[in-house]
Parts: C-alpha cells; structure tokens; sequence
C-alpha cells in the first residue's frame, strides 16, 4: 500500500514538473527582431493628397505573457505623387512620407507550437512630411503627431503577415486614415 501511494506520490510530482515546464518554456519564448517590408493604401481626405505607400518597419518583439507580446516598431513609408489641380488653372504633384516609432502590444488569440493568429495596437510619434510642386514653385512642410496602428496577424515560423489601419495623426482620425498591410521575417532571436 505504501509503495502505491509513494508510486501516485511520484507521478504526480513528475506530472506536475512536465506542466510546470511546458509553461515556463511557453512563457519563455526569445525576443525577436524582424523587419517588415509593407504597403498602405490612404482613404478620404488623406487619399485625395497621398498616392499609394510602400516602405519598411524594424521589429523588436519581447514575449511579456504566453499570449502576450510587447512590440516596438520604426520605419519609413514613402507615398506616390499624386496630381493636384489647382484652383486659377494648373497642376502640380505632392508627395508625402512617414517616419513612424511605435510601440505596442500583440495578443494571440490562437496559438500553436509554430503558429498563432493575433491581434495588435501600437501607438506612438510619426514625422510627416508632404512635398507639393505647383507651377514651377517647390514647398515642403514637415509634423509630428501622434499615430497608431489596429491590426490582425497571423504568424508561422519566421513569417509574420499583419493587415490594419494607420492613422499617422490620431487627432485627424476621419481624415487621415490608411489600409495597411505587410509581410515580415525574424532576422534573429536574442
């Protein structure tokens, strides 16, 4: 009787020590950095103004809970020129370009060994600038705001695939608004 109950003891403690480990290995999943190669689409007001967008994001993501990841991403989006008319005849071409820093969190709402599906916000400061070449004369003018992005992904090994919204000023949230999508890759784990 005492062997079974020190048998039961046993495999309990070594039950236990498995669900503890696989856990604490969860938990434990390495910082990453990645970049993310990504396009935007602006709408409304902001589209009238912006051409298509293509650019670049460095990630930094740091696993805070299983499900929970802190991310930190900069880059550099550039938009097509786009014609403008102007009021007394002529035309011109504007462009404009973002310079984005956010940080943000990611939540898996799905989560396997090698895959998950998730959702994500980031906020932070995004450096504007529009270029507009009307008749001859050139003017540039430059801003910083508050931004943020609102996204869902899905993840499988290194790759990383997110769609959302930009908003690259938050206090214009109905006027400057973009589509956004990219592909990223972890470069290497810390």
């Amino acid at each position: 009787m005492r062997i079974a109950i020190a048998l039961s003891l046993v495999t309990l403690a070594t039950t236990a020590a498995a669900a503890d480990d696989s856990v604490t290995a969860e938990a434990v999943r390495p910082k990453t950095i990645g970049i993310d190669g990504g396009v935007a689409m602006p709408t409304g007001d902001w589209g009238d103004a912006a051409g298509f967008g293509f650019g670049a994001l460095a990630r930094l993501e740091i696993p805070f809970r299983p499900k929970l990841t802190l991310s930190a991403r900069a880059g550099y989006i550039y938009h097509t020129s786009q014609e403008t008319e102007g009021g007394l005849g002529g035309s011109g071409d504007s462009s404009t370009s973002e310079i984005p820093f956010f940080a943000g969190a990611r939540y898996a709402f799905s989560q396997q060994p090698t895959s998950e599906i998730y959702g994500a916000a980031e906020l932070g400061l995004v450096m504007y600038r529009v270029s507009l070449d009307f008749n001859g004369e050139s003017m540039s003018e430059s801003d910083t705001n508050l931004g943020m992005t609102l996204g869902a992904g899905y993840r499988t090994g290194k790759l990383d695939i997110r769609a959302g919204l930009l908003f690259p000023d938050v206090g214009e949230v109905g006027d400057a608004m973009a589509l956004m999508a990219t592909v990223g890759y972890d470069l290497t784990a810390l």
